[in-house]
């Protein structure tokens, strides 16, 4: 009976250590999760921030242009219009290769973080 309650008690102990290393594991877990999120969100938001900043002063260039070429052709009208048609290949270039670099960049940020994790 002895030997009953001694097996209980270290097999609860034992318990005691699982649940207590299964707990540091989850939190573990949950910490770099969120690291990792906030790394990746901080690298999204500089980058909204400068696509932003990037788009007004394209769009107040591009309306310049517009009005330049207007002027050059002698029809406003025909300035924008040939100037719209000058941004559909960028356009089309942009939608194809911008996603593949912001997928590139977003991935390299999360290996870079778990490198830096790894060395320490």
């Amino acid at each position: 009976m002895a030997e009953e309650t001694k097996e209980e008690t270290s097999f609860e102990r034992l318990l005691q250590k699982v649940l207590k290393h299964l707990e540091t594991r989850w939190e573990y877990y949950s910490l770099t999760t969120t690291e990792k999120i906030s790394g990746a969100a901080a690298m999204l938001t500089g980058i909204a921030i400068i696509a932003v900043f990037s788009l007004i002063i394209l769009f107040f260039l591009s309306i310049g242009f517009a009005v330049w070429l207007g002027d050059y052709l002698g029809n406003r009208a025909g300035g924008f219009a040939l100037a719209a048609l000058i941004f559909v290949p960028i356009a089309i270039v942009a939608y194809m290769k911008v996603p593949a670099l912001v997928r590139a960049k977003i991935i390299q940020n999360i290996l870079e973080d778990d490198d830096t994790q790894n060395k320490g």
